[in-house]
């Protein structure tokens, strides 16, 4: 079924826009949940409801909308910014999926825009394309939709409706592949649309697209302009065994001799598909939705263990040339070179089956594509054997979460199903570590970090011990996080959850990127001693000796009640210790505001508000939230931990 507007619609919708908004003038914006922005526009025709809703729809509805008081940020600021302008144009960027609402007011001119893709947005520009702000503050690789930055439009291909029939061949007589995926992958159409044109140029869709005739060719490009012939905008829900399958601005040949239901405006198709085209799921029980994640749990261990074992035969079954590699840079070690000399000339010798080797001798070696994590100073035997360890460990967590899972499978078929009001617990003396940010990871070790200076402060001088690791980044205003390790040796899991915790509370956050770098080193490199002529100011610290650098780690931070008590942290810590969690990512709420927000979602699970605030008040929730704006990525909490 389909899940959001295509190109075609776009410029169908632009172009009911065009007709019967402009000139109007543009009341408030709303925002109900999620992505979807409301907009108000006087027209014409009267006051209408424009729906935005991004990386899915934009059209006119007449759905109720369900709002709360106080708009957030964005549609505050839409408030601001458009309220009483006039709205001068409604057009679609190059047939791509972005829609441009133009408003003209005293002050100047302003653009909405609409992106319709994957990972789209919403955001508001300045007359010179600037951001003034998005829905979602997100940072890409080649795009940055941050306020300030100038807002740039993703790639897009050849536009079908205007591409000559000499760009078409060259296109055509260049390509692998079939006719029907030739189409779609250089023109900007989507796989029903390709089928339509083939269908219409009567040229089979399998055929391979470099032996196409002249003439045939010919019969693709004036089935292009036939299909993408937009004058005539006859609306239609397309219905499969009875179900609305897709929602299209005129009649296609594909969907002959299906069920289909006609509509005045392509607006009234969309407002009815994109809701009566949702089933409405019976909720799950609690207890049902614990038994569906505890058999994903299960699953997904089980799985791990297998892996871990397969790996681990794949070391012996490779073991001449996992031994050549070990001896070799043994053989550099006894010369003197440390593993980062050894990298470093591996590097610049070019192609190699090492792709990436630290200062403690850990790497990642790559045979027929299989990515093995292996230590230097460690025997071919030995590294099996970490793997091996791996896997039994992972079958001790499995079969405990069976046994659970067992436990639950009871319950449900006894019916024993009850809702319990929470007995309340005595609250206990708080605990040393709970005055920093803290977590306890998926492997049972405990992770602090300084909320502020004098946080990071303390944390150094009176709990950061030789045997412990750091982890801090390069980025200013990031918290001194330290995994106390009791020495003992601590997994890949705990260093890659702290790192995240590392970032995730950091002024990166307040960015609103999606991820960011840190550094790992042991406690006795961290320092206090500046260099000789240096002063250090509170909360800084001198490193002494390598860095191992995590790059790239994805921010991200959840939420969770567990024995009775509110946690916090990276979002597999929290969910290894909870059934569920709720997920944060950067947004457009303050801390303050969406600490009651969470707290009032809390509510509606727990109707003891007593207990509630006992345990996960807005301050208490405060807490846990880090620096800047942040909002609900997913709220998948059905019963409180007790």
């Amino acid at each position: 079924m389909k899940k959001a507007m295509s190109n075609v619609d776009v410029a169908a919708i632009a172009a009911e826009l065009q007709s019967r908004i402009v000139g109007g003038f543009f009341g408030k914006a709303y925002q109900s949940s999620g992505d979807a922005i409301w907009l108000t526009v006087q027209a014409r025709e009267g006051r209408l409801d424009i729906i935005l809703e991004a990386g899915r729809r934009a059209h006119v509805t007449r759905k109720e909308r369900l709002v709360g008081r106080t708009p957030p940020q964005f549609p505050a600021m839409l408030r601001a910014r458009l309220s009483g302008g006039r709205i001068v144009s409604v057009e679609q960027h190059d047939f791509d999926r972005v829609l441009e609402i133009c408003v003209e007011r005293s002050d100047g001119r302003y653009r909405l825009v609409v992106e319709l893709f994957p990972k789209g947005n919403v955001l508001l520009l300045d007359e010179d394309m600037r951001i003034i702000l998005p829905l979602r503050p997100m940072s890409f690789r080649d795009r940055k939709l941050i306020a300030g930055e100038q807002y740039t439009y993703h790639a897009g291909a050849d536009d079908p409706r205007s591409v000559s029939i000499e760009r078409l061949g060259e296109i055509l007589r260049s390509s692998d592949t079939d006719l029907v995926r030739a189409l779609v992958r250089n023109l900007n159409m989507g796989g029903t649309y390709g089928e339509e044109v083939c269908l219409r140029a009567g040229v089979g869709k399998n055929t391979p697209a470099v032996s196409l005739s002249e003439e045939e060719i010919e019969r693709v490009h004036s089935a292009l302009r036939d299909v993408f012939d937009l004058r005539e905008i006859r609306p239609q829900i397309v219905y499969r065994d009875g179900e609305p399958f897709d929602v299209i601005p005129f009649p296609l040949e594909v969907y002959r001799g299906l069920e289909v239901r006609s509509f005045k405006m392509f607006s009234e198709a969309l407002d009815e598909f994109f809701v009566s085209a949702e089933p409405e799921m019976p909720k799950p029980s609690a207890l049902e939705r614990r038994l569906e994640l505890q058999r994903a749990a299960v699953d997904e261990l089980r799985a791990r263990e297998r892996q871990m074992a397969s790996m681990g035969d794949f070391i012996y079954q490779r073991y001449s040339e996992i031994d050549s590699i070990l001896k070799a840079i043994a053989g550099a070690r006894e010369k003197g070179l440390s593993y980062t000399d050894i990298w470093e000339r591996m590097q610049s010798s070019g192609k190699s089956a090492i792709k990436s080797l630290d200062y403690s001798g850990e790497m990642v070696v790559e045979l027929d594509g299989v990515a093995l994590e292996l230590n230097a100073g460690l025997t071919v035997p030995q590294n099996a054997g970490r793997y091996y360890e791996r896997a039994k460990e992972l079958a001790k967590k499995a079969a405990g979460a069976e046994e659970a899972l067992r436990k639950t499978e009871e319950l449900l078929q006894r019916g024993e199903e009850r809702r319990k009001s929470p007995v309340l617990k005595r609250r206990q003396k708080p605990r040393w570590f709970e005055r920093f940010r803290w977590f306890i990871s998926s492997d049972g070790f405990l992770v602090i970090g300084g909320r502020d200076a004098d946080g990071n402060e303390e944390i150094y001088l009176k709990y950061l011990e030789k045997r412990d690791l750091a982890l801090h980044t390069d980025y200013p205003g990031a918290p001194l996080t330290v995994i106390k390790t009791g020495g003992q040796e601590v997994p890949e899991s705990t260093v890659k959850e702290a790192a995240q915790f590392a970032v995730s509370y950091s002024n990166l956050w307040r960015e609103g990127v999606a991820s960011g770098d840190c550094y790992l080193v042991k406690g006795d490199q961290v320092t206090k001693t500046p260099e000789h002529g240096e002063f250090l100011r509170k909360g800084a610290f001198v490193i002494r000796g390598e860095r191992r650098y995590l790059r790239d780690v994805p921010l991200g931070v959840a939420l969770a009640i567990a024995d009775g008590s509110l946690i916090g942290g990276p979002v597999s810590a929290v969910r290894s210790r909870s059934s569920g969690a709720i997920e944060l990512e950067p947004g457009e709420y303050m801390p303050d505001d969406l600490a009651k927000i969470i707290y009032r979602q809390l509510l509606e699970i727990c109707e003891d508000r007593r207990y509630l605030k006992a345990i996960a008040s807005p301050d208490k929730i405060v807490a846990f939230l880090p620096p800047g704006g942040s909002r609900i990525r997913q709220f998948d909490v059905k019963e409180l931990g007790v």
